[in-house]
């Protein structure tokens, strides 16, 4: 921590006032508070790589903010240390503790940033209908920032190439199952965020989504959690078991 500290005032010519620990499975993550040379306090994100190089992310994040994504605006980087702005706002994980009144609106910003992530690129094969894109590798809650008006993506240590619909499954079985689980106003999120979306391709009379493909992609992520959280695991088999169609494309 001494290393980094110093490391870091001297990288960004700040002092240092608090370095904060935060939630994160694979590398380091910090919420640092600084004060700089014109006694201005400002907070960064830093993030301290265990057994890979930043590289990848640091490129990952150049190319999304030149397609005009929302995403951390970098900092400062070397090989093994990324520190990025601080973006204020409610983690997707905080707004699904209960169902408040802003969910509409959010739940539009949410298909828009997906849509634009979607569209940074694509490859389409001979049905014009089917599309392979860019996908966020790591759909958890925790990698989604509101500030009250639009959403950022962060966590881009990888990404994956697969149709737009693994990531509507794939998020959709994480609001189902993030607590409180399963609940009738998280089956409506849902089926809000996926007609969101549908509605935002250029040709709004024709879906250009496969509901099958969704279905597919969030019944597959479901099994995952369940072989993931063993404590849960039954619970989550029976959830999955009694899961209607209907109660998610029924917009």
């Amino acid at each position: 921590m001494v290393d980094l500290n110093g490391k870091l005032e001297r990288a960004l010519e700040v002092k240092i006032i608090s370095l904060e620990r935060k939630y994160s499975k694979r590398n380091n993550v910090y919420l640092a508070e600084v004060i700089t040379s014109h006694n201005i306090i400002k907070k960064f994100i830093v993030k301290e790589y265990e057994g890979q190089s930043a590289g990848n992310e640091i490129f990952i994040l150049h190319m999304l903010k030149q397609h005009g994504l929302r995403v951390p605006q970098i900092t400062w980087y070397d090989n093994k240390i990324l520190v990025m702005e601080y973006i204020h706002g409610l983690l997707l994980a905080e707004l699904l503790v209960d169902q408040g009144p802003d969910q509409e609106l959010w739940v539009n910003a949410l298909a828009g940033w997906l849509h634009e992530l979607h569209g940074c690129m694509k490859i389409y094969k001979k049905n014009p209908f089917e599309q392979t894109c860019l996908c966020m590798a790591d759909l958890n809650l925790r990698n989604f920032i509101f500030d009250s008006r639009v959403f950022y993506g962060i966590d881009f240590e990888d990404v994956c190439f697969y149709p737009p619909e693994r990531d509507l499954g794939v998020i959709c079985a994480f609001i189902l199952n993030n607590d409180p689980m399963f609940t009738s106003w998280k089956y409506s999120i849902c089926s809000s965020l996926i007609s969101c979306y549908d509605k935002m391709f250029d040709d709004e009379s024709v879906s250009r989504l496969n509901p099958g493909l969704i279905w597919y992609y969030l019944i597959e992520e479901l099994k995952a959690a369940a072989e993931r959280r063993e404590p849960q695991r039954e619970l989550l088999n029976a959830y999955i078991k009694e899961l209607n169609y209907n109660s998610i494309f029924n917009y």
